[in-house]
């Protein structure tokens, strides 16, 4: 049986908190769990009221709720990392997010998962849920699509903590603060620990079993959030080459992919007549122009506004 501490960071959502909450409720496992939540939310503090209320009528694993309030990603991702491995007998650091509910057997497929691979750091499925009607040329766009892998086992890499586990014992090896709180705002810093993790020869794996669904909000099922989310991918990649290597290396490495995301982004979208297919097309003009724009020192801080409720 291994013993788990599952991290949850939030800001302004506590309907979606609530939902992550109770599905974790519904868990089917004999692994030992406890719950850590850390608010981002300084002033208003709702997902510290929502732990608490639920706390109070008895919820079903021993759960503790924080608040840290620099607003930041990795500033909140580290508090709870610090605040897991202080548990005595911890086996692994499980991360949601607190748009996801988690289906009944998604820990123990994570856990069977890290057995079976012996990886430091194993992924699972995102499921997407959209919360109301969508055109169908938004429906298509690979990122409201499953995030998905066809198949469970071994893999380079993993690039997200929306469904994921983490050896304790890696973590540790990885610093105190082992996200980098120079990407406050702007998303990336789990995908920069994990290529901080590949690098130093940690294995990774994945579990197509491991599943949660993601809530998607209206907000985001837009041309232009769809735009900018490509943006701004772009642009924390960049950033993280130029982290791993310089930033005359990392534009001469890229160039032909920033090149070609100009050409099929201007003159392919400008050819099609399908919505859909444009908005994708678009989408690699979008994130070669991110990729540029970190060369150049530029900072685009999409999570300074928050999704859903």
């Amino acid at each position: 049986m291994a013993e788990v501490a599952i991290c949850i960071a939030t800001c302004k959502r506590p309907e979606g908190l609530k939902r992550t909450l109770e599905s974790l409720a519904g868990l089917h496992t004999a692994h030992g769990i406890r719950v850590i939540v850390a608010d981002n939310d300084g002033e208003r503090q709702q997902g510290l009221a929502t732990v608490e209320a639920m706390a109070a009528k008895g919820y079903r694993w021993p759960i503790i709720a924080m608040v840290v309030k620099e607003r930041g990603i990795p500033q909140v991702r580290n508090a709870l990392v610090a605040q897991a491995l202080t548990l005595a007998d911890l086996d692994a650091v499980v991360m949601l997010d607190d748009d996801e509910a988690a289906a009944p057997g998604w820990l123990d497929a994570l856990v069977a998962c890290q057995a079976d691979t012996g990886a430091d750091v194993v992924g699972g499925a995102v499921l997407r849920e959209m919360d109301g009607d969508v055109a169908g040329w938004a429906a298509r766009h690979p990122l409201l699509q499953p995030k998905s892998r066809g198949g469970s086992g071994p893999v380079a890499l993993v690039d997200s903590t929306a469904n994921v586990l983490i050896r304790a014992a890696a973590l540790r090896a990885m610093g105190d603060r082992p996200f980098d709180e120079r990407m406050a705002l702007t998303g990336g810093s789990d995908k920069q620990l994990f290529t901080r993790m590949q690098r130093a020869g940690f294995r990774f794996g994945w579990s197509e079993e491991a599943v949660v669904t993601e809530l998607i909000p209206a907000s985001r099922v837009s041309a232009q959030w769809l735009l900018m989310r490509g943006y701004r991918v772009g642009m924390t990649d960049m950033r993280i080459a130029i982290y791993h290597s310089s930033r005359m290396r990392a534009l001469v490495l890229e160039a032909p992919r920033i090149a070609a995301g100009l050409l099929i982004g201007t003159a392919g979208a400008a050819l099609s007549f399908d919505r859909g297919t444009r908005v994708q097309r678009l989408g690699k003009l979008y994130r070669a122009a991110g990729k540029i724009a970190a060369v150049a020192g530029v900072r685009y801080e999409e999570y300074r506004e928050v999704h859903g409720a």
